[in-house]
């Protein structure tokens, strides 16, 4: 089974680049209803598919969902599982609506990447520009240094003139007159000078107002560029639905956890925890309610944990939480907080109210274990919890 569906996503994979350049070659727009259109006139396509769920019952579309949890947002697959569950919707309109889902997501991304894209191109542009600016900036600054050396040169021959015609042994009117001359030379050239700072201040100003201006404008969209990035980092660990970390982040963290673990001999324990009887809490109340009771639990799990520890929706009903540095004893008191509290919620619906449970299972990380094997022994903890009643943490 492992094997066909990792060849089935292979295949998948090579029909989905193959359509989208395809579709790229004659200039089709890309968008979800042409991918679809696309994908459902391609018989390569049909085949494989047909062949991966062996005679078209459309549950078997399950299987595929859940390796997309925490690559494509929650929402949207759950759209996937409201078409298989829905009696009124055959195979055909199931694999639509998949379809439609995958290919939104693969629209959406492509619009973030090119948006992403343009924003680095135009900040590039600013910077050729702004370094344009400043190089004639500085190019100007050497002229006009050169030509106020130039002034001062005039300065100074001016200021000698008048020394020689005061040392001259000519007649005073003949000094009065060379005199006034040399002075009228020596105000002019100053005059001038003070007119060409002046100019100099001018356009340095202009151009200080004008660097400073691109540069604002450079900050505050470098400031929109990063609150968008961590808005599509928050978007793509998390879970929509609950507001808990994803499945994607979770694979993620317990490798983090267990290579800490083996460099430092920190411990961790993994808690798993499953609603009881929530297909009774859907078939009663509907998905709605359902959405209250994961959100509600969620809550009661990130209001119980540490900073330290990390709680993610493992899948459907199923959470799993990493406890770090602690032994199951602690692990053990963390969940029974969670587990009384959940216990003790009345979710009321017009004149209706019920009470939920869940049932836990705790695993310590043990030397030689594998991020598998931690989980695999609180998954069973997890079932002999169901089994011997349900509501109860089960932890050795």
């Amino acid at each position: 089974m492992a094997n066909r569906n990792i060849y089935v996503a292979s295949e998948l994979g090579k029909i989905f680049t193959h359509t989208l350049k395809n579709m790229a070659a004659s200039k089709i727009k890309v968008t979800s209803s042409n991918v679809k259109e696309a994908l459902m006139d391609n018989d390569e396509f049909l085949n494989l598919i047909k062949h991966a769920l062996a005679g078209g019952e459309k549950s078997e579309l399950l299987r595929y969902v859940t390796p997309l949890k925490g690559f494509v947002p929650d929402e949207s697959l759950k759209g996937v599982e409201d078409a298989v569950f829905d009696m009124d919707k055959d195979f055909s309109d199931t694999l639509a609506t998949l379809l439609t889902t995958l290919s939104e997501h693969i629209i959406s991304m492509e619009r973030k990447q090119h948006k992403m894209s343009n924003f680095i191109e135009d900040v590039f542009t600013k910077f050729v520009n702004l370094q344009a600016e400043l190089s004639s900036s500085f190019s100007n600054s050497i002229d006009f240094v050169e030509k106020d050396l130039e002034l001062d040169r005039q300065l100074l021959g001016d200021a000698e003139d008048m020394h020689n015609v005061l040392k001259s042994e000519e007649s005073i009117d003949y000094l009065r007159s060379k005199m006034l001359e040399s002075f009228s030379n020596f105000v002019n050239t100053f005059g001038t000078k003070t007119d060409s700072k002046q100019g100099q201040l001018d356009t340095i100003s202009q151009e200080y107002t004008t660097v400073n201006t691109e540069l604002q404008d450079y900050k505050k969209q470098v400031s929109k560029l990063q609150s968008d990035i961590n808005k599509y980092k928050t978007e793509s660990i998390t879970d929509h639905l609950t507001g808990l970390y994803n499945r994607k982040y979770m694979d993620i963290k317990l490798e983090e956890e267990m290579e800490r673990y083996k460099r430092m001999n920190t411990p961790f324990c993994i808690m798993l925890v499953d609603i009881d009887d929530f297909k009774n809490i859907n078939d009663s109340y509907g998905h709605l309610i359902c959405d209250q009771v994961l959100k509600h639990l969620a809550n009661l799990i990130k209001e119980n944990i540490r900073k330290t520890d990390f709680a993610f929706r493992y899948g459907g009903e199923e959470f799993l939480v990493i406890l770090s540095n602690v032994d199951e004893r602690n692990a053990t008191h963390v969940g029974e907080q969670i587990r009384k509290k959940l216990e003790g919620t009345n979710f009321n619906i017009k004149d209706k109210s019920f009470n939920c449970t869940a049932s836990f299972g705790i695993s310590l990380i043990s030397k030689g274990d594998t991020v598998e094997a931690v989980i695999n022994k609180a998954d069973d903890r997890l079932y002999k919890a169901k089994s011997s009643g349900k509501n109860k943490i089960v932890a050795s």
